[in-house]
């Protein structure tokens, strides 16, 4: 039997992490990797949310910035006593680095993922060049 998540337009096929002895089949994915695209993305939208409230000028093409979330799992999973680990890379195009940390500073404040997780889920954000 193969486990699943399903809304109105997404079907997706689970799969046990790796880091819990799972196989990490093709084509299916794992609740890290799900939280990894949804906090990524939330964060992006909180990037240009931030950005808008600053006057900062955010670059219209979407390859001109990233957010690239990995999403680990950390504790001991032989005592099932496990937590997860956030690392985000951020990079914006065009704009100056202390520009970047201002507006990741904002995100953080204002993207809901990231209030749910303060105080219980350690979230590394690194500003990259582009």
């Amino acid at each position: 039997m193969s486990s699943h998540v399903e809304g109105d337009d997404l079907r997706i096929d689970l799969t046990m992490a790796k880091a819990l002895g799972g196989e990490g089949d093709k084509g299916k994915t794992n609740p890290e990797e799900l939280f990894a695209a949804g906090y990524g993305a939330c964060f992006q939208s909180a990037m240009n949310a931030a950005a808008a409230s600053m006057k900062a000028k955010m670059p219209t093409d979407p390859e001109d910035s990233i957010v690239d979330t990995t999403v680990h799992l950390v504790g001991d999973m032989k005592k099932l006593d496990m937590g997860i680990r956030v690392d985000m890379k951020v990079g914006i195009r065009d704009l100056e680095k202390d520009q970047i940390e201002e507006i990741v500073e904002k995100a953080k404040e204002i993207c809901p993922y990231s209030r749910a997780t303060r105080g219980n889920v350690t979230t590394n954000v690194e500003v990259v060049q582009m």
